[in-house]
């Protein structure tokens, strides 16, 4: 298969090479580039080759709708994962989701979901993070809750400004949350397309990298999630070394239907957490799981109900 055309495409007993064809083909390199379901055991021989693997027909059914949606970003997401190191350094990691990221919203999935996006509310000037600072555990409050905390270019800038502070302090630990019915519900879509072009938001991703910032702070940010948590409302909160659920929280990524991957460190967060095929099935599904199936993945670390969520942060940040 050396040399041939990189084709975005799902493969599964009865269409397309047979296993032994796979084989000879030896996949760990090759241009298959999302190989996902199988059932019969000359299949399940290669499970381990696999990015995703089901015997399970109706899981098999919604990872092809989802690849359906998207289906160069969906590869695009694959090889990210695939490329990824679940140790070490997150950087070369963040610049490929980064690069990845800029080439898709030039590509015709994006340009299409762009194209039938109600024009841009107005934005508004109130502060989108509060800081309660004492001398070892600085609360950090995302302030959105009218847009339940969906992350514009001011929320990022203000809770990098935020957290950049805390890093400079080695002694103080952070303890993250949002107000408002949600934790965060992703990037704020009325800004999506609005950078002066795919290499300039590039820039600015990496330059004020929130990603970076939490994995680097990781042993010292415990973060309490609920409600939506959606694209960055679990890709940052993935990088920390504590993340306490509430009961209410439901966990996904959107970022297919806009014909993206997830572009605040997601592709490197998530398989550091739960493993790649968590972020595989989590992209693919584009629906939510609640906080007890988040858990089961190894998402989140607890799940308190959430009129305890506040108190359970701050104590764990405490220690």
């Amino acid at each position: 298969m050396a040399g041939a055309t990189l084709d975005p495409r799902l493969l599964a007993p009865g269409a397309g090479p047979s296993p032994a064809e796979l084989v000879a083909a030896d996949l760990g390199g090759g241009p298959a580039l999302l190989r996902i379901e199988g059932s019969a055991p000359s299949w399940a021989e290669l499970a381990g080759a696999f990015d995703l693997w089901t015997t399970d027909p109706a899981e098999a059914d919604r990872w092809a709708k989802g690849f359906d949606r998207a289906p160069r970003a969906a590869m695009c997401g694959a090889l990210l994962v695939r490329a990824a190191s679940v140790s070490g350094d997150p950087w070369p990691g963040l610049v490929a989701e980064s690069t990845t990221y800029s080439l898709l919203q030039a590509g015709p999935e994006f340009r299409e979901w762009l194209e039938h996006r109600p024009r841009a509310a107005r934005a508004d000037a109130r502060p989108r993070v509060r800081v309660e600072r004492d001398d070892r555990c600085w609360e950090v409050v995302l302030t959105r809750p009218d847009r339940h905390n969906a992350l514009d270019a001011r929320m990022r800038d203000e809770l990098y400004v935020a957290l950049d502070e805390a890093r400079s302090r080695p002694d103080v630990t952070v303890a993250l949350r949002g107000d408002g019915p949600s934790f965060c519900s992703g990037g704020d879509l009325d800004e999506f397309g609005t950078a002066p072009g795919p290499v300039d938001a590039h820039a600015v991703r990496l330059g004020r990298s929130l990603a970076l910032l939490v994995s680097e702070m990781r042993d010292r940010i415990v973060v309490g999630i609920h409600g939506a948590c959606l694209g960055a409302g679990i890709e940052l909160p993935a990088f920390a070394r504590r993340v306490v659920a509430a009961d209410d929280a439901r966990v996904g990524l959107p970022e297919l239907d806009l014909g993206l991957v997830p572009g605040a460190g997601g592709t490197v967060s998530i398989p550091r957490r739960a493993g790649s095929p968590a972020l595989l099935d989590l992209l693919l599904s584009g629906g939510t799981v609640d906080a007890r199936a988040a858990l089961a993945h190894g998402l989140v670390d607890e799940v308190v109900p959430g009129a305890r969520l506040r108190a359970r942060v701050l104590e764990l940040a405490r220690r």
